[in-house]
């Protein structure tokens, strides 16, 4: 998920012979690396890479927090009403490449930034630039995917899996068999570490999903989501970043419900001093709440039936959420050759 966030940057910049490119992780890098596609890059594991210097530093997290690059920059690998995101060890980066002018407001709000600090970059989201600017082909992936054209296509994607407060282990296997017995095509892409071979503590949803067997039902182990949110006509998420990067295509949201998890984030905003949690107040009004699968069932039919209810908030989401969507992947590059002092590549 992380490298999604990066991949577009690096598909510029890879030819570069001017640029020597080295990925690290904080866990099972090589094995990791594999999953992605990316085993014949230069790949060095996190303590090894300790002891080397480096011109730049580009992290979608915050693991590697060690001072061995002339310039650090932080790319995030989400935004979302959660605002894990606008964490304090942002703030030792040199550079924010900021997704849009929410995520902008939350750092100046939550640790009392200047509205010009230096650190900030206007940037967008390069990963999501696909789902507008027209080069995904839908006829082909649909093709691919042996999707069937006369029926519509929903996709399930919900956030990390903690114990008992997110979807996937509150009622993911009622919502998904519940889902999978509508006339629909079904795509299931869940969060990298409802696996475990992420998480030894997971529950094994591999296992999981093998033992259902339906028709139209496709469960998806790409690690960029961005393709099948393009090729589907509604989402089924919980509080997942993917339903503020869904807003983009104005396509019907519906949201199982999560009161647990929302109050755990809202907790974490009020300990940093915020007085308000956008997930409980606003954040969710761009889907249609559910709390039961005769809910779930009758949201699913409605949203296909009634596609542009809603679509004002959806469009007012996307910009609050992301800076010119469709070309931040080029101010990335652009930023990125600036900051090493380096002419634009060819």
């Amino acid at each position: 998920m992380n490298y999604a966030m990066f991949k577009p940057i690096h598909q510029r910049i890879k030819h570069d012979e001017r640029i020597e490119l080295w990925f690290t992780a904080n866990h099972k890098v090589k094995e990791l690396y594999r999953t992605v596609g990316l085993q014949e890059e230069k790949i060095i594991h996190k303590v090894i890479s300790y002891f080397r210097h480096y011109d730049m530093c580009i992290c979608p997290s915050f693991f590697y927090e060690r001072k061995n690059a002339d310039i650090k920059v932080q790319i995030f690998h989400g935004v979302s009403l959660k605002n894990r995101a606008v964490h304090k060890k942002a703030l030792a980066y040199d550079k924010l490449f900021l997704a849009g002018e929410y995520m902008k407001r939350k750092f100046i709000e939550t640790w009392k930034l200047a509205e010009d600090d230096p650190r900030f970059e206007m940037i967008g989201m390069p990963k999501v630039d696909p789902l507008v600017n027209g080069s995904l082909n839908s006829s082909e992936m649909k093709r691919s995917l042996g999707l069937d054209n006369r029926l519509p296509t929903v996709i399930y994607a919900p956030t990390r899996p903690s114990p008992t407060s997110s979807s996937l282990p509150m009622a993911g296997e009622q919502l998904i068999t519940t889902i999978a017995d509508m006339e629909v095509n079904f795509l299931i892409k869940l969060h990298d570490r409802a696996y475990k071979t992420w998480r030894s503590t997971s529950e094994d949803w591999e296992q999981k999903l093998k033992r259902i067997k339906k028709p139209h039902l496709k469960v998806i182990d790409d690690y960029d989501v961005v393709p099948y949110l393009f090729v589907s006509d509604l989402l089924v998420s919980d509080i997942s970043s993917v339903v503020n990067e869904f807003c983009l295509l104005d396509r019907p949201i519906v949201l199982y419900d999560v009161p647990r998890l929302i109050q755990f984030h809202k907790r974490k905003e009020l300990a940093r001093g915020l007085t308000t949690s956008d997930l409980e107040d606003w954040g969710r009004e761009v889907g249609t709440i559910v709390n039961d699968m005769e809910g779930l069932r009758k949201a699913i039919e409605h949203g296909i039936e009634n596609p542009q209810e809603k679509s004002e908030l959806r469009r007012a989401f996307v910009q609050k959420f992301f800076y010119k969507p469709g070309t931040a992947t080029e101010r990335a590059v652009e930023k990125i050759y600036q900051l090493l002092n380096l002419p634009p590549g060819q």
